[in-house]
């Protein structure tokens, strides 16, 4: 008899022969044949009780002869009395007719799932059943027990996993499946999990039933996975792969509403899933927004992509020539049309709108530009959708940060800002003193100027006119402060009718000529309410010295302004 006895962590190269059985566990038996070339080889396993042998799904008809010949080389078909078949597909029920003609033991039964056994009764294939579920998951055999491990969906409903608690070997069925090439039988390194990857990719409904499975299966403590198709998962691999499987995305036939074919499916499989893998690990959508121009260039030949959205009251685009930073912009009718609700598909360009996945309303729009119109058919035009969808949630994210940033800048501008004249006020004084007053250290010479300006008479203006009246000349001279004055220059409304302006990069000349600037254009505007003037008093900063003291020298010169008869300049 021809057995060869190979342990499941022992790597295996390309040469090695296994046309004979290979028993990769105690009294466990690998009785499957690697057929050449063929991406989707089918294991089989037996594991050696006597007359109670267990076969560990049958197996494929192509391979039903080889498969009868190495079960007799161990045990004898004539002593299987359990034939376990995780699901009711021909690439399990296969062999079986050739197991029965060679003659099984004569109480052998069929090992399966109920939803399973509903199927298989349409083979013909003429054996009595045992329900695992109906013997507590459990098979009790001579010197171990099968413990069944419910995996629903995994591919078919009534899927399950095997456990051999004697071996610690998991007979996974679909599970840990992989295309590979018929030339080994065992994983050699976590790299098998890219056979593995476009396996369960399309053979697996959704990433939630695998990882419901995975669940289960990390319950156990296994020392090999022997899965139906592809290679045998040695002890070392299993956690690493188990951890990459459980985070892969599957049911891609679900991308397309037609059957564009696996390759297609496969390779939009993963330009979606490097979509999810940016929007979910960057928040700085300019990083969003440059991967996927990259995609849409390389696979669909785009020239750029724009997305714009809608960020409070202003539409906001990230192109590619701003960095996908953002700017306030006017729409062009095309994404007008596409933020109402309205799509057009005339043009170079592709439109897609972007529905919000909370609130399910149009937030943003993708322009997908071309050098020409071109010809995108159904399951891709399908595909583009399930990416808008990623990337809208990234887009609404920055779109919410935005609008964060927006309400934060208008609370600072609120609190640092008079309601009354617009100008600045003493909360926005005290952080302006210190950052200009380190500038100003760092020159060769100071060039720091304050100028301390107070409406004179004004209790007169209210007495006489009333507040309403008095609040028009405050924004008056506000006014005029503001016009007299440069782009770097700080206007603040010290406090009642006093202002206080601080110039910057002055001499004396310079800030004199500001100063009367002002004075004269308030002298000048009567339009708002009764005639005003204003006194001023200007200090120059000396060498290292604090901003408190030059405003207060700055307010002494407009004491001294208002004792020589008001309306007039006085430096310190």
């Amino acid at each position: 008899m021809g057995r060869a006895t190979i342990h499941a962590c022992h790597v295996h190269s390309k040469g090695d022969d296994f046309t004979e059985a290979v028993e990769i566990g105690p009294r466990v038996w690998w009785v499957g044949t690697l057929i050449p070339d063929d991406e989707f080889q089918c294991h089989v396993y037996l594991i050696e009780q006597g007359d109670q042998s267990v076969i560990i799904d049958p197996g494929s008809a192509l391979i039903a002869d080889e498969i009868v010949r190495k079960v007799d080389s161990i045990v004898g078909v004539d002593h299987v009395r359990w034939l376990v078949c995780s699901h009711s597909d021909p690439d399990i029920l296969g062999a079986i007719p050739a197991l029965v003609k060679r003659g099984l033991h004569p109480e052998a039964s069929i090992v399966t799932h109920w939803r399973d056994e509903a199927l298989m009764r349409h083979s013909g294939i003429d054996l009595p059943y045992w329900r695992i579920e109906e013997h507590d998951w459990l098979l009790a055999l001579d010197d171990r027990t099968l413990r069944f491990v419910f995996t629903p969906y995994a591919h078919f409903a009534g899927s399950f996993c095997t456990f051999d608690e004697k071996s610690a070997t998991l007979f996974s069925s679909d599970l840990f499946g992989g295309f590979t090439d018929g030339n080994s039988l065992f994983a050699t390194s976590v790299d098998y999990f890219e056979a593995m990857r476009a396996f369960h990719e399309h053979y697996m409904p959704s990433r939630e039933i695998v990882s419901h499975a995975l669940a289960r299966i990390r319950e156990l403590p296994i020392r090999t996975i022997a899965p139906q198709h592809g290679h045998l998962i040695p002890q070392d691999l299993i956690e690493p792969i188990i951890s990459k499987l459980d985070q892969l995305e599957c049911g891609i036939y679900l991308l397309a509403r037609d059957d564009p074919g696996l390759r297609f499916l496969l390779t939009s499989s993963r330009i979606v899933r490097q979509v999810m893998d940016v929007v979910v690990g960057e928040t700085d959508f300019a990083v969003v927004g440059t991967r996927i121009c990259e995609l849409a260039r390389s696979v669909l030949g785009a020239e750029t992509v724009d997305f714009w959205a809608i960020a409070g009251a202003a539409t906001l685009r990230f192109g590619e020539s701003d960095g996908f930073t953002g700017q306030a912009e006017n729409p062009p009718p095309d994404v007008v049309d596409a933020l109402a609700g309205r799509v057009t598909t005339a043009g170079p360009n592709v439109v897609l709108p972007l529905v919000s996945h909370s609130t399910e309303a149009i937030g943003g729009v993708a322009v997908l530009i071309f050098g020409s119109a071109p010809h995108l058919d159904n399951p891709t035009l399908a595909v583009l959708d399930q990416i808008g969808g990623l990337v809208e949630a990234g887009l609404e994210r920055e779109v919410l940060r935005r609008l964060a940033e927006f309400d934060r800048v208008a609370l600072y501008e609120q609190s640092t800002h008079d309601p009354l004249t617009g100008l600045y006020n003493r909360v926005y004084l005290d952080d302006a003193a210190r950052r200009l007053g380190a500038i100003d250290d760092r020159r060769d010479a100071p060039g720091l100027a304050v100028l301390m300006v107070d409406i004179d008479h004004f209790k007169r203006v209210n007495d006489s006119y009333g507040h309403p009246v008095g609040d028009l000349v405050l924004s008056r001279v506000a006014r005029a402060i503001h016009h007299g004055i440069r782009p770097d220059d700080l206007a603040i409304r010290f406090g009642g009718e006093e202002f206080l302006v601080i110039l910057s990069g002055v001499d004396l000349a310079g800030s004199q000529m500001i100063g009367e600037r002002i004075r004269s254009a308030v002298a000048l505007d009567g339009a708002d309410g009764p005639p005003v003037t204003i006194s001023v008093g200007l200090a120059l900063r000396h060498a290292g010295e604090s901003f408190d003291v030059m405003v207060k020298r700055a307010d002494e010169a407009l004491y001294q302004a208002k004792t020589d008869g008001r309306d007039r300049l006085q430096v310190a």
